[in-house]
């Protein structure tokens, strides 16, 4: 008889299972990394003015990106006007992770785009876009014409106009209708009795000397 407590058994392998244990190590070392990963992006946070926004004219700046982590050495930012030509680039703040846009004089009315690339401390390059639009200036409303200055608008007190007793008062005094008609009336008066015993005398004279002259009367 065989003694089996002297038999020895060579260990057996699973080629199996030792390919599913290192692919689960695997897995579980990619989930670990990932977050990390993932907060290496430097990704645009905000902007300023905000992506389809219209600002009033005149727009004279600035215009800011915020980026969720520091940036890197070939970050870089482009304005684009409504003509496609480049305006501006952007001068970027790598330990405060922005980037701004400067002006010298306003932007004219239009559809403007900025383009930006962002690169992370590790290495890894982001891209976007960031448009807006300025408005039109309003109209300039049209002067009002302004009122003629008159004494009180320009502050000196206004003459007073003389009350009209007072300019009765220093007129010269006029000949009153009463006083000639009583005077003609007087006159009138004093003649009319004259001319009458005149042409009762005259009457009685041309009477006298008619008798004279008639034929047959004594003298």
């Amino acid at each position: 008889m065989i003694d089996r407590r002297s038999v020895q058994f060579a260990p057996v392998t699973h080629p199996i299972r030792t390919g599913r244990l290192a692919a689960l190590l695997t897995g579980a070392l990619l989930v670990m990394l990932h977050p990390v990963v993932v907060v290496a992006h430097a990704e645009l946070a905000t902007s300023t003015p905000a992506d389809g926004a219209t600002v009033p004219s005149p727009f004279e700046g600035p215009i800011i990106l915020d980026f969720t982590e520091a940036l890197a050495d070939g970050s870089e930012a482009d304005l684009l006007g409504p003509d496609g030509a480049t305006i501006a680039s952007a001068e970027v703040d790598q330990a405060g992770a922005r980037m701004t846009f400067e002006f010298a004089a306003a932007l004219d009315p239009g559809e403007y785009e900025v383009r930006w690339t962002g690169v992370a401390l590790d290495g890894h390059v982001d891209r976007g876009t960031v448009g807006f639009t300025v408005a039109p200036a309003p109209p300039t409303p049209e002067p009002t014409p302004e009122p003629t200055p008159t004494p009180a608008a320009s502050g000196t007190a206004p003459a007073e106009t003389p009350a009209p007793a007072t300019v009765a008062s220093s007129a010269s005094p006029s000949p009153s209708p009463s006083d000639d008609g009583g005077e003609t009336a007087g006159t009138a008066d004093v003649l009319l009795p004259i001319i009458v015993a005149l042409l009762v005398v005259g009457a009685g004279a041309v009477y006298l000397l008619t008798r004279r002259n008639r034929p047959g009367m004594p003298g």
